[in-house]
């Protein structure tokens, strides 16, 4: 249980960094995304999905370490590595393989092998 445990573990900070280095970009990204020609609303909603996405990996390494502490750890562990391994399929069939990708889909691989690896929820107990 402790080797799982730290595979999430290391899951949850993979997936802070990630958030971090996505969020690092934005800056650069909006003003190139605002020097297009595209409409308004298409520069807004680029620059509200970039921040989303950092957004979403925050919460998923906070869900993710809070979950620990739960009886239903790995229920809750194997449902966030969903999160990561959606958008690594998303991000690889759009963008194509690139250091995004990677960290995102070493995070699903973290979470789910460390989720697999945690020991079932306690049955509540039957009444007589």
């Amino acid at each position: 249980m402790k080797t799982a445990r730290w595979l999430v573990i290391v899951g949850c900070l993979l997936s802070f960094g990630t958030a971090m280095l996505h969020g690092a970009g934005f800056r650069a990204v909006s003003a190139e995304i605002a020097g297009t020609n595209a409409r308004p609303v298409l520069v807004a909603a680029y620059k509200v999905l970039w921040l989303a996405f950092s957004v979403e990996f925050i919460v998923l390494s906070a869900i993710a370490a809070a979950a620990l502490g739960s009886s239903r750890a790995k229920q809750l562990i194997l449902l966030c590595s969903l999160i990561p391994i959606f958008n690594a399929g998303l991000m690889l069939f759009f963008l194509g393989p690139f250091l995004g990708v990677y960290c995102v889909a070493a995070t699903a691989v973290f979470f789910l092998t460390g989720g697999l690896l945690l020991p079932d929820a306690a049955q509540p107990a039957s009444m007589p």
